[in-house]
């Protein structure tokens, strides 16, 4: 009967480990110790909560976080209560040469990020800055409001998706935000 309770009781640890050490391997990939597959509430205990406000759909953002050369406004969104895509907004404004610089800025943090970035509009395969950018220039005067300019990681590091959107909103408003998603 005691072989049996400590039988029982190795089965329970060995599945229990198993499936911390599988929570812990889905929830990989994220921004700056935010990892996919955390809570709102884990979301809310990384930095200072007070900095932390909710949408009314009930996902949460944050402002001032550190981006590349200056900071951005982040984002969080949830589906059943797990984060499962982070959004850096590094600009929002009608200011040509901003939105520019910001696109700029988003192709270096996807560079860091993982090594080439592919941008459709420059062509198939790895886009140098230049090409990019010429890419942006050209396609962003065309896009109706709510349509996208894209580029993303060629090869996407493990365990996430990222990349990078210019959207065009009503007039001369432009937003650039840099994506981590859960493949």
């Amino acid at each position: 009967m005691e072989t049996n309770l400590l039988e029982k009781f190795m089965r329970f640890r060995t599945a229990a480990f198993a499936l911390l050490l599988t929570h812990g391997l889905a929830a990989a990939g994220g921004y700056q110790g935010c990892e996919f597959g955390m809570t709102q509430a884990q979301i809310r205990a990384v930095g200072d909560p007070a900095r932390y406000y909710t949408f009314k759909n009930g996902d949460i953002g944050a402002g001032h976080v550190p981006f590349e050369n200056g900071e951005a406004l982040i984002s969080f969104y949830f589906t059943d209560g797990y984060l499962e895509r982070t959004m850096l907004i590094t600009y929002r404004g009608e200011d040509a040469s901003s939105a520019r610089r910001a696109w700029t800025d988003a192709y270096a943090h996807l560079a860091r990020v993982c090594g080439d970035v592919e941008s459709l509009s420059a062509g198939v395969g790895a886009s140098t800055p230049e090409a990019a950018l010429t890419a942006y220039d050209k396609d962003l005067p065309s896009l109706a409001p709510g349509k996208r300019h894209q580029m993303g990681c060629l090869r996407m590091p493990a365990g996430e998706r990222v990349w990078a959107t210019a959207t065009r909103g009503e007039g001369k408003l432009v937003m650039v935000a840099v994506n981590y998603g859960k493949p």
